[in-house]
């Protein structure tokens, strides 16, 4: 039986290194299945940020879009703006400029009654006539250049020119009754 000793320890022995073996293996393939595990919620999440992070590009290039839009809106509104300011500024020059022309024309008239008159003048007084309806003239001239002014007139000087105009204008009217005054 002593011989049999050391027969059943190593049939012990291999027994246990099997059981260990086995144990082994089970652990290995527990191991293996929590990385496999592992390794697939790893995909899972790694797809869904992928979803997420696709979905925020689409957000961003939808928002790009629209800004880009607004941008194009806001230039388009601006240019109109300007279009609309440009055409009203057009209008008060050109309504200025009416004003202007209407009001040398009725001096024009009262200088050309005057001229028609000339005839009528004394010898004597002919000489200051004559410098009288030159300086009316010169005025006239003046009130012409002040109506051509408002074709490069901005807004800003407009009124300034207008007022120019009418100062003008009287001047002219001014030394028209001067003119006037010197005829019988």
């Amino acid at each position: 039986m002593r011989r049999w000793i050391p027969f059943v320890l190593l049939a012990v022995a291999c027994a246990n290194g099997e059981e260990e073996k086995k144990k082994i293996a089970e652990i290995e393939k527990k191991a293996e299945e929590r990385v496999a595990k592992a390794q697939n919620e790893a995909k899972v999440k790694l797809g869904d940020l992928q979803r997420e992070l696709d979905g925020v590009k689409t957000k961003l290039s939808e928002a790009e879009s629209k800004a880009k839009e607004a941008v194009t809106q806001a230039q388009a509104s601006a240019e109109e703006q300007a279009k609309a300011a440009e055409e009203a500024l057009r209008r008060a020059r050109q309504a200025y400029k009416d004003k202007a022309r209407l009001e040398l024309s009725d001096a024009n008239k009262e200088l050309a009654e005057v001229g028609a008159k000339a005839s009528k003048v004394p010898a004597k007084a002919k000489e200051a006539f004559q410098k009288a309806v030159a300086e009316a003239k010169k005025a006239q001239n003046e009130v012409a250049k002040d109506i051509a002014a408002f074709d490069a007139a901005t807004l800003e000087t407009l009124r300034n020119l207008s007022a120019k105009v009418q100062k003008d204008v009287q001047t002219m009217r001014a030394k028209i009754r001067a003119a006037k005054a010197k005829i019988p």
